[in-house]
């Protein structure tokens, strides 16, 4: 089990997918924008966060950036609609503890899935060589 934060605005979208991660077992906290995402970190010991990369308030974007400066062993997803080159490379270089970025719509078992190998390669193969293995899926995705 792990402990998730999902932050997204889109409250369906939040639902669906925080029921499909508590339907495995994970314990999951919500967050309906940047701001709240950055609070839960402060507050609990979190496994993985995703982010939405548009909220309002606080960017997924922004929130990332704020979470590499206070807790940097902490792994982020980035869950978006948008998947242009722009989008990813602005996930990315928000700092070393993004390790994936994603593209809706997504189906909940997959998501789940993803996030289970995210958690598990994280830990044994460290965020270094998980964001380097996906950053390099994302920019051949491209072309």
């Amino acid at each position: 089990m792990a402990n998730i934060l999902y932050a997204e605005d889109d409250r369906d979208c939040r639902e669906l997918f925080a029921f499909a991660l508590r339907l495995s077992d994970h314990k999951v906290h919500e967050a309906i924008n940047g701001a709240q995402a950055v609070q839960i970190v402060r507050e609990e010991s979190i496994d993985l966060v995703l982010l939405d990369a548009r909220m309002p308030m606080v960017t997924g974007y922004d929130a990332a950036r704020i979470i590499a400066k206070e807790n940097p062993d902490v792994p982020v997803m980035f869950l978006s609609a948008r998947g242009m080159r722009r989008e990813v490379s602005l996930a990315f270089e928000c700092g070393p503890m993004v390790v994936d970025y994603l593209i809706k719509p997504i189906p909940p078992d997959q998501l789940v899935d993803r996030v289970e190998r995210m958690i598990e390669s994280c830990r044994i193969r460290g965020l270094a060589s998980v964001r380097e293995e996906n950053m390099a899926r994302e920019l051949v995705a491209e072309w």
